[in-house]
């Protein structure tokens, strides 16, 4: 068995966060000579919870609840995503999320009251494309592209109301139960008025191991450059355990631990995956 999931998840964000093993883009063959029908596409639906805190380098905690649902087609080699977070922030900094789902701390009020707030966050959109193992001698590379459609409230403090657009490259390859992986992606941020955002560049590197024939563990680490003048760059240890059923259902827990200012101290959180076909 061989789980085709998304190997670097975001903190305190999971963004197309898991693929199943019937939607693996390298898993099977896919005969060209036949015409694309709805037969070939295959739908999922990812929803989860996520939880984090961290002082992102202020004098204060800020912890987030975050709900994520997230809808996923694949054809041949072809993916597409779209995922809408349900958001609960409580803290004095105001924390908001780029396209990757990392935080940007785009004001350090720590002497103001609690700022709670919540509400829909935007919508993330992704395409990606993966060149199968037998074209590349064994080794799988995946090319994604993302961006941010920034329809959550500027009120609410829930979104800078920019637009971001970035891109990925993430290369496998197989070792019996091992599939080590490295992921290379570059975000550029839209630059919301009155702050100073920086694009970002991200790194991580891990490895899935097929513990038995349901069962997948995943560990990485993750690096993430400043989003701005107000945060440090980003430096994380992610794991996670997936227990997979048949073709149609997989559930995963997972958590991070910050290494960094510029990433949570901590979170935790669990996905659900369905197939519909």
């Amino acid at each position: 068995m061989r789980i085709a999931m998304k190997t670097h998840f975001r903190t305190a964000w999971i963004a197309a966060a898991l693929a199943l093993p019937c939607a693996g883009a390298g898993a099977a063959e896919h005969d060209r000579s036949k015409e694309v029908s709805f037969e070939d596409w295959k739908f999922s639906g990812t929803f989860g919870y996520n939880y984090s805190n961290g002082d992102y380098g202020t004098t204060r905690d800020t912890n987030v609840d975050l709900g994520l649902a997230t809808l996923s087609a694949e054809t041949g080699n072809f993916r597409f995503t779209a995922s809408l977070p349900y958001i609960h922030i409580d803290g004095r900094g105001l924390v908001v999320f780029d396209a990757s789902g990392n935080p940007i701390v785009i004001n350090r009020r720590t002497s103001a009251p609690p700022d709670p707030r919540a509400g829909w966050g935007d919508l993330n959109l992704s395409a990606s494309y993966t060149i199968p193992a037998a074209i590349l001698d064994g080794f799988e590379v995946r090319l994604s592209g993302i961006t941010k459609v920034p329809i959550a409230s500027e009120r609410r403090r829930l979104s800078t109301g920019k637009s971001d657009y970035g891109m990925s490259v993430d290369v496998s390859r197989q070792f019996g139960k091992w599939m080590p992986f490295v992921t290379v992606g570059y975000l550029s941020v839209g630059q919301a008025a009155g702050y100073t955002l920086y694009d970002t560049t991200s790194v991580s590197a891990g490895s899935s191991l097929e513990l038995s024939d349901d069962l997948v563990a995943t560990a990485s680490y993750d690096f993430d450059s400043a989003d701005g003048p107000l945060t440090q760059n980003a430096h994380s240890l992610f794991s996670s355990l997936s227990w997979v059923r048949g073709d149609s259902i997989t559930l995963t827990g997972y958590g991070t631990v910050g290494l960094s200012k510029g990433s949570p101290d901590m979170s935790v959180g669990f996905l659900v995956s369905y197939g519909f076909n």
